[in-house]
């Protein structure tokens, strides 16, 4: 090898060596930088759980010690005996299932045939949708309620999932996952003489399920922590989702935030539970997304 050829092969390989330790440090600092916000999301939930075991007098007076101190039960106990906490419980279940359930529903089918039907106006009813997200819910709220009282449906469970069902996010989301799907796939299904719903139900829906598994969790955790529509839908106390059973153990002269912190520990539980199971679906769907909109 002549001495030009070896200075370029060292060259070259320094170059290497540098873009390594580059790519390394900015791994390192990425890294840093996720593990500083995970810690910082992370420590309100451990002061919640924490809290969860601390006496009344000891959750804000120990405030600052994030070692536990004085760990009793007698909150969870407390939580059983005096508050119907199981049934709030199992009615945010069955309320988040079948809002999560309907939603996905609904926003599938929106989505199958906002991205694979040619027909006028289609551009135009996906820009009003997108900007109907604009509208602050808040604004939304008194209408929604006047309809539901006009068709009688106050404080029932279709009162609750249906006026919230159609979700301009999820439809966004299942359109962008359907345009990755090939038109050919779907007409060699037309072909071989399926229906439009055969085929939606046969060949469009297991190609969705990482998208229907990354719904399915965020609406989920979107109804189990909506505290205002169960609170102006339900009149009965029996029906009350955790939610608003939670927020009514915070009065203004004796707010019971043992509790408070007992039960919002406990309801964490499910979406945990839903999350582990999911994850992989869940990620995939949000990749898959990303490749849509490319």
């Amino acid at each position: 090898m002549s001495v030009t050829s070896q200075y370029s092969f060292a060259t070259r390989a320094g170059v290497q060596i540098q873009r390594g330790g580059r790519s390394r440090l900015t791994t390192i600092t990425i890294t840093a930088i996720f593990i500083i916000i995970a810690f910082l999301f992370l420590v309100p939930l451990y002061w919640m759980v924490l809290s969860s075991v601390r006496p009344l007098g000891l959750i804000f007076t120990s405030g600052t010690n994030l070692l536990p101190n004085e760990a009793t039960l007698d909150n969870y106990a407390k939580l059983f005996r005096t508050v119907p906490y199981v049934n709030w419980f199992a009615n945010s279940i069955v309320q988040s299932v079948g809002f999560s359930v309907a939603s996905v529903a609904i926003c599938a089918l929106g989505g199958f045939a906002l991205a694979k039907y040619r027909f006028r106006g289609r551009n135009v009813i996906f820009l009003l949708i997108l900007l109907s997200q604009m509208i602050p819910f808040y604004l939304l709220v008194i209408p929604l309620f006047v309809i539901i009282v006009k068709i009688g449906l106050v404080d029932t469970l279709i009162g609750a999932i249906l006026p919230l069902a159609a979700h301009p996010i999820g439809i966004f989301f299942m359109r962008q996952y359907m345009l990755s799907i090939e038109d050919e796939l779907l007409d060699a299904a037309r072909v071989d003489g399926a229906s439009e719903y055969r085929l939606f139900f046969s060949v469009v829906v297991p190609i969705i399920r990482p998208a229907i598994a990354t719904l399915l969790v965020l609406f989920a955790l979107e109804y189990w922590n909506n505290l205002l529509w169960p609170l102006i839908v339900f009149r009965s106390p029996d029906r009350m989702p955790l939610a608003v059973g939670l927020s009514t153990l915070v009065t203004q002269y004796f707010p019971s935030y043992d509790l408070v912190m007992a039960g919002s520990t406990l309801a964490t539980l499910p979406i945990i539970v839903l999350f582990l199971f999911l994850r992989r679906q869940f990620m995939e769907g949000f990749g898959a997304m990303g490749t849509g909109m490319k």
